[in-house]
């Protein structure tokens, strides 16, 4: 038997009832068989977006590296981006192929949309606080 695989984002009733329709018509065969179903419930998170990706760019760094001086200098876009993921990026553990445990920032590309919302906030609040930008 192939793997049985299939997801149902529960959007609206209709999906729902779809759900139920194929545990009711599969159920039964796949455990007659020896392979039961597994149904496994979770929210679904889904990369950040384009349109998050635009205002981090085009909004925030723009803003920040316009208003922002440290030390009498003003910074790139980038260098900002490279500062605030190494201050307020989600890190992870990773294992080296010698067994050796490292903790790296995740790319902000792999962000979830609510961990990129989050990383968002946490640069307006510091850079409002602590650069002096002001938010138009």
């Amino acid at each position: 038997m192939t793997a049985l695989y299939r997801e149902f984002p529960l959007r609206n009733p209709s999906v729902w009832l779809a759900l139920v329709a194929f545990v009711k018509a599969n159920a039964a065969a796949c455990m007659d068989l020896g392979h039961p179903l597994r149904v496994i419930v979770t929210s679904e998170e889904k990369k950040r977006n384009t349109e998050q990706n635009k205002r981090l760019w085009g909004y925030l760094y723009k803003t920040i590296s316009e208003q922002s001086w440290v030390d009498g200098k003003q910074f790139s876009k980038d260098v900002w981006h490279e500062h605030f993921a190494r201050m307020f990026g989600v890190c992870e553990e990773m294992i080296l192929p010698d067994g050796e445990i490292i903790t790296r920032r995740k790319s902000t590309t792999e962000m979830t949309v609510g961990e990129f919302a989050d990383f968002m906030t946490q640069i307006e609040v510091y850079a409002a606080q602590e650069l002096g930008v002001e938010w138009l």
